[in-house]
């Protein structure tokens, strides 16, 4: 109920209780209250934890973003993270 999701693609098996806007969510993503997603890329059972923002991001493969972490790249060179990493 306290999702808010625009302009979006998601795969089945997803939690999300934050905001995502303009991008595409693999399976099993978990997105905690709060958080917030633009313009980016989030592979399989990545998790987003509370408060963390995501802009023209993409992320590989079960990544755990932690709570109140920013991550901000540009339209034209967004940041990318690795298979399992943990920021």
């Amino acid at each position: 109920n306290e999702a808010e999701i625009s302009s979006s693609l998601l795969a089945d098996g997803c939690i999300i209780e934050g905001k995502i806007y303009n991008s595409i969510i693999f399976r099993g993503v978990r997105v905690e209250k709060d958080a917030v997603i633009k313009n980016s890329i989030v592979m399989q059972n990545s998790q987003i934890q509370e408060n963390a923002l995501l802009e023209n991001v993409i992320l590989d493969k079960e990544v755990l973003i932690r709570k109140n972490k920013r991550l901000v790249g540009q339209a034209n060179y967004p940041v990318v993270i690795g298979k399992k990493a943990i920021i």
